[in-house]
C-alpha cells in the first residue's frame, strides 16, 4: 500500500495497516514503526476472538478433553462458560490443533446461531460450508435421520455449532440432541462441539438426559493468571519486545482471568512503548492502557457502569460498593455473597464497613433503576450476587483505579490470589432492602 512518501507498507491485516498508513500520512510515522505497531495489533486481538493457534494461548486441559472425545466415535462435546472466557477462540483453532496432532479434519464447519434459527436453518448453514445437501427435498423441514444419512456418506467431520445460547426454540434442541444420540448410536464419523454461554450443561440444553452418555462436559472457567501471562509472552517473542517480571505481571492481574482485558491492555501498552521508541514495555505504559482501556471501552459497558453509579447525591457510595464487588471473592460460577464484600468495602474506604452499611447498594444493583448490574438468587437471607455481565467486573476495577479510589497492590493478583474460597460463598444474613436516599 503507496504511503504518502511513495513507500509501501507491507500490509500484516489490511484494517490495521490502512489505519496506521492514514496515522502516517498526518504525523509522518515511519513506515516501520507501522509496520510494528500493525503486528502488534495482530498479536493482541480484544475486539476479535483469536483465529490461528500461534497467539492462542493456554487452555490445556480443555484442549485434552476435546481430543479425547474426538478421538472416540460417538462422543461429542459441549462446552460452557461465562461470556467473554475464549470459548469461540478455542473453537475457531480445533482444526489447527489437529492437523498439528495427526489428526486431520476433511470437514469442518462453524455456524454461529441466533434466535431466529430452527433445526433445519442450522443444519442448512452447516451442508453449505462442508458441501453436503442434507434431505432430499431442500424446502422440506429436517430431521435427525436427515442428518445423520448425510454426515454417514462423509469423511471425518467436525461441526461447531456455537452460540447456542442464542437459540430459543425447545423444540429444535430436542431435534438437536435426538441427533446426537443418532449419530452415536450409528457411530458416524463426525464430531459435534456444542458451545454457548451457561453455567451447567442443563441450563444450555435442558434436560436431555438421553443424551448424557454421548456427550463430554467441558467448561470453561475463567482463564488462570498463568494462561493470560501466556498470551503476553506470545506477544513478547514474536514482536522482539521485552518486559520485566514485575511490570508483565500487571496486566493478567488486572485481567481478571477474562482474555479480552488482557489482548486490550496488552494492546495499548505495547503500541505506546513502540510509539515512543522503545522495545522494553514499563510500568507507565500500562498505566496509560489503563486510562486508554477506561476512555475507550464499549459504549455498552460505560453506559451500564454510569448507569448503576450515577446519582444526584455527591458522598454517595455506589461507584465504591460496585468496586468492592468486583474485588469480592467468588465461586467458580462468579458468585458473592453479601459478606465477602466487607473486607474489599472496608479497604476502599479506609475504615470498617458492615453489610448493613452497603446492603441497600447491592438491593438496588438487581433492579431495573440501576440497570440490573448485579443479578441474584438464592431467598432474602441467603442471597448470592453476580456481576450480569462478566466483561463489567475488571472494567469496574480499571474505574476504581484511573479514580484513585484503590492502590493497584490492593487488587492482590485476581480472583485466586484475593482468598476466592473453595466451594460455594458463605451467605450472610441482609437487613430487609429500604429505598436509598
Amino acid at each position: 500500500m503507496p504511503t504518502a512518501k511513495g513507500e509501501r507498507v507491507d500490509s500484516v491485516s489490511d484494517w490495521a495497516t490502512r489505519y496506521y498508513v492514514l496515522l502516517y500520512e498526518v504525523v509522518s510515522v515511519s513506515p516501520s514503526k507501522l509496520r510494528k505497531l500493525a503486528q502488534v495489533s495482530e498479536v493482541f486481538t480484544p475486539g476479535t476472538p483469536i483465529s490461528r493457534y500461534s497467539i492462542f494461548a493456554g487452555r490445556m486441559d480443555q484442549i485434552m478433553e476435546i481430543v479425547n472425545a474426538t478421538s472416540n466415535r460417538g462422543q461429542h462435546v459441549v462446552m460452557y462458560g461465562e461470556r467473554g472466557v475464549g470459548k469461540t477462540s478455542l473453537a475457531n483453532v480445533l482444526t489447527e490443533i489437529f492437523d498439528a496432532m495427526g489428526r486431520t479434519v476433511l470437514k469442518y464447519a462453524r455456524i454461529n446461531c441466533n434466535s431466529g434459527d430452527d433445526f433445519s436453518s442450522i443444519w442448512r448453514n452447516v451442508g453449505r460450508e462442508i458441501d453436503i445437501e442434507f434431505g432430499a427435498d431442500p424446502y422440506a423441514n429436517l430431521t435427525p435421520e436427515d442428518i445423520r444419512f448425510g454426515l454417514s456418506q462423509q469423511s471425518r467431520s467436525l461441526i461447531v455449532l456455537d452460540e447456542l445460547d442464542r437459540f430459543e426454540d425447545d423444540d429444535s434442541l430436542t431435534l438437536l440432541a435426538d441427533t446426537i444420540k443418532s449419530l452415536s448410536d450409528h457411530s458416524i464419523p463426525a464430531t459435534v462441539v456444542l458451545v454457548g454461554v451457561a453455567d451447567s450443561i442443563e441450563q444450555l440444553l435442558g434436560d436431555h438426559a438421553s443424551i448424557e452418555r454421548n456427550i463430554v462436559q467441558v467448561p470453561m472457567p475463567r482463564m488462570r493468571e498463568d494462561e493470560l501471562t501466556e498470551i503476553v509472552d506470545n506477544a513478547l517473542q514474536t514482536l522482539g519486545m521485552s518486559i520485566s517480571d514485575r511490570v508483565k505481571a500487571r496486566i493478567p492481574s488486572l485481567s481478571e482471568g477474562l482474555p479480552h482485558y488482557t489482548h486490550l491492555l496488552g494492546l495499548h501498552a505495547f503500541q505506546r512503548a513502540i510509539q515512543d521508541d522503545r522495545s522494553e514495555v514499563n510500568g507507565a505504559d500500562v498505566d496509560a492502557a489503563i486510562r486508554i482501556a477506561v476512555e475507550k471501552a464499549q459504549h455498552s459497558i460505560r453506559s451500564a457502569y454510569q448507569r448503576a453509579t450515577r446519582s444526584p447525591h455527591k458522598d454517595n457510595l455506589f461507584a465504591q460498593v460496585l468496586l468492592a464487588c468486583a474485588l469480592a471473592p467468588k465461586d467458580e460460577l462468579g458468585y458473592f455473597a453479601a459478606g465477602a464484600v466487607r473486607i474489599p468495602m472496608s479497604q476502599i474506604m479506609g475504615r470498617p464497613y458492615e453489610i448493613p452499611a452497603f446492603a441497600r447498594h447491592l438491593d438496588q444493583f438487581t433492579k431495573e433503576d440501576r440497570g440490573y448490574i448485579l443479578s441474584r438468587r438464592g431467598p432474602e437471607r441467603m442471597r448470592f450476587y453476580r456481576f450480569e455481565n462478566p466483561m463489567l467486573q475488571p472494567f469496574v476495577i480499571l474505574s476504581g483505579l484511573s479514580k484513585g479510589y484503590i492502590r493497584e497492590e490492593q487488587i492482590g493478583g485476581g480472583p485466586a490470589s484475593r482468598g476466592a474460597p473453595d466451594g460455594p460463598p458463605q451467605p450472610d444474613s441482609l437487613p430487609h432492602s429500604s429505598p436509598l436516599e
